[in-house]
């Protein structure tokens, strides 16, 4: 049952692009939307944080991290990275990619994280196990785009437009870097103050400060901010409230079944997740048609993934 919690909260990461996608279009800009979600989200997990800090411990005292490395701080940013990358990428290569890419991003960034101790973790040898795990996931992706991709998905518009979509796929790979550098910093600020759930308000709360400057300095940004909201369906708002599931499951998780089958989990639901939202055009998505080779390309990017992160 943990392990199917797991996969739920890998389940909202999709579907939070997706409804804020969908939230971007009644702004008008995506940072504007980006900034809401954190905003939501940052509600519910100071509102979880403090509840707890009432009722068990351990109080909220960020001066614990007082001479900590400058990097501690670092998650908000990268979380922003990460999230307003989700929303401009949706629209443009899809849900499945917007998934799948980032993932190879993270992979990517785990192997150099533990190779070289950053971020206060504990410096592993990268083996050739999970250096093939990588390679593994990279041909999943490669099957999911090339090999598997529906005849109707193929780029239009001539050589630049082709060769601006791979601009934005890696983008997309260097938002997974970004992702997997926010979990390493976030979970070292964790310790530090005795509790991820208020690492992540941290997190939370440096995102929406980030993404407020922004949305004020940005002119279309602005103008989309102040201008006002136009009505769409209730189910866009949800976009904050799948973040702080996410954050909080996963805080929650982590100790009890242990961080690699709480990643392992996440991943898995996070695939299945992106692939049914497109397949069924859920929260907006136009629908696609479920391909063998996607299939087989999704279960090799999710087995390299388990590869990178357990062996």
């Amino acid at each position: 049952m943990l392990t199917l919690a797991a996969m739920g909260a890998g389940a909202v990461i999709p579907a939070q692009t997706a409804v804020n996608s969908r939230l971007r279009a009644s702004i008008g800009a995506p940072i504007p939307a980006a900034f809401i979600s954190f905003f939501v989200a940052l509600l519910c997990a100071v509102i979880l944080a403090v509840g707890l800090a009432v009722t068990t411990g351990p109080a909220i005292d960020l001066g614990k991290a007082a001479g900590e490395p400058w990097w501690v701080w670092i998650g908000g940013l990268m979380g922003v990275i990460f999230l307003t990358g989700n929303v401009i990428l949706f629209p443009k290569i899809g849900s499945v990619e917007t998934v799948v890419l980032p993932i190879l991003g993270q992979v990517i960034m785990a192997l150099v994280i533990d190779n070289f101790g950053l971020f206060g973790a504990e410096e592993t040898r990268v083996s050739f196990l999970r250096v093939l795990g990588a390679v593994i996931v990279l041909a999943g992706i490669v099957l999911v785009h090339v090999v598997g991709r529906n005849p109707a998905a193929a780029e239009g518009g001539g050589d630049a437009q082709a060769a601006t979509a791979w601009g934005w796929r890696a983008f997309g790979v260097f938002m997974g870097m970004c992702s997997a550098s926010q979990t390493a910093a976030n979970g070292y600020l964790g310790k530090v103050l005795g509790s991820s759930i208020q690492a992540g308000a941290v997190n939370l709360g440096v995102g929406v400060t980030l993404l407020f400057l922004l949305s004020m300095v940005l002119k279309d940004s602005r103008t989309a901010l102040l201008s006002g909201i136009e009505p769409g369906p209730w189910w866009m708002w949800l976009g904050g409230v799948f973040g702080a599931i996410f954050v909080i499951g996963a805080a929650t998780l982590s100790p009890v079944i242990g961080t690699g089958a709480t990643v392992v989990g996440i991943l898995a639901g996070t695939i299945l997740a992106g692939q049914l939202i497109e397949r069924f055009g859920l929260f907006g998505t136009p629908r696609s048609v479920l391909r063998p080779t996607r299939v087989i390309g999704l279960v090799l990017v999710f087995l390299g993934a388990v590869m990178v992160r357990v062996l």
